[in-house]
Parts: C-alpha cells; sequence; structure tokens
C-alpha cells in the first residue's frame, strides 16, 4: 500500500512530531475521547427515551397496555434486520467483549463495534427490551478509542490508556 504525503492523517502526524510531545499528545487525545464518548453515551440515552416516547404517548398510545408483550419482540426483529442487512457482522456484547479485546487482541477493537452498538441498543431497550445501555456504550466507546489509537499509531499500553478513558467517559456521564 502507498502511503500518500499529502493526506491529512500523514499532515498531522507530522505536526505532532514537531510540535507535541508524545505525553501531552496522549493527554489531549485522553480528555477529547473522554468527552466524545460521554457525548455519545448521552446521544444513545436521549435516542432511547425517543423511541419510547414515541411508542408510550405518540404512535401507539390507545394500545400501549394491549400489546406491551409485543414490543419487545418488535424491537427484536428490527434489530435482527439493523445486524442482518445493515451491519453485516456478529455484535459482541458490550463489557465483555471489552475486556477480552484489552486481554486477548491488545486493545484492538473492530471498526463496525463503533456504530454497531449504536444503533442496535437504543432500539432493543426503546421497545422495551430487557437489557442496559451501559455494555453497549463501553463498548461503543472502547471501539472509537481502539480505532483512533490506530489512526494515530500509539502503541498497546497508550490504547489500552485510550480505551479506559472512553470507558470512564460512558460511565461517569451516564447519570
Amino acid at each position: 500500500m502507498k502511503i500518500n504525503k499529502n493526506s491529512w492523517q500523514v499532515k498531522f502526524l507530522f505536526w505532532r512530531a514537531r510540535y507535541l510531545t508524545n505525553r501531552q499528545f496522549i493527554l489531549i487525545l485522553c480528555a477529547l475521547i473522554g468527552f466524545l464518548s460521554g457525548i455519545l453515551a448521552v446521544l444513545m440515552k436521549k435516542f432511547t427515551l425517543l423511541i419510547q416516547s414515541l411508542l408510550q404517548n405518540g404512535l401507539v398510545m390507545h394500545y400501549h397496555r394491549a400489546f406491551y408483550f409485543v414490543f419487545p419482540t418488535i424491537g427484536f426483529f428490527i434489530v435482527y434486520l439493523i445486524i442482518k442487512y445493515v451491519i453485516r457482522h456478529r455484535v459482541e456484547s458490550g463489557i465483555p467483549y471489552t475486556l477480552y479485546a484489552i486481554s486477548k487482541l491488545k486493545g484492538l477493537m473492530p471498526t463496525y463495534q463503533m456504530y454497531a452498538s449504536l444503533l442496535t441498543a437504543p432500539i432493543t431497550v426503546g421497545f422495551g427490551g430487557s437489557v442496559g445501555l451501559e455494555g453497549p456504550m463501553v463498548a461503543s466507546g472502547s471501539s472509537i478509542s481502539s480505532n483512533l489509537g490506530k489512526l494515530f499509531h500509539v502503541n498497546q499500553s497508550e490504547r489500552m490508556l485510550l480505551i479506559a478513558c472512553a470507558c470512564a467517559g460512558t460511565i461517569g456521564s451516564n447519570v
């Protein structure tokens, strides 16, 4: 693979090497990842509340009590279609997969994990599924930090630090 010297990534890496120490760059990246993961977690929670509100107060307000048991099934079916036709990969569970990636995969997580949990978890929970949002929040934030670490060529220990900052940002914002 040929490297384009005029790409934004190469220019940024040269700028980083010239003006920032590695410690300064990691601290800035940790703060940015923690902030972005927190914003991501809040957006995931708001999207879930929007789906719940539409189901309870909007679209099916008069039929809500009669068909309450059907909504989780509809949610699972929608998530199944998203996984099968949009994501096309197995969506891993949140915190256990993050721990597995840290211990066995050197903190490297697949790119699709960034958006897979963001799409599926709010629909599942919004339709009344029996899961929480903390695991998918951690999985998405950790995957974002892992892939940013790959993008900026940080080593394994720094990637672990970025994953920890993402986990802290997502859990800390989940109030």
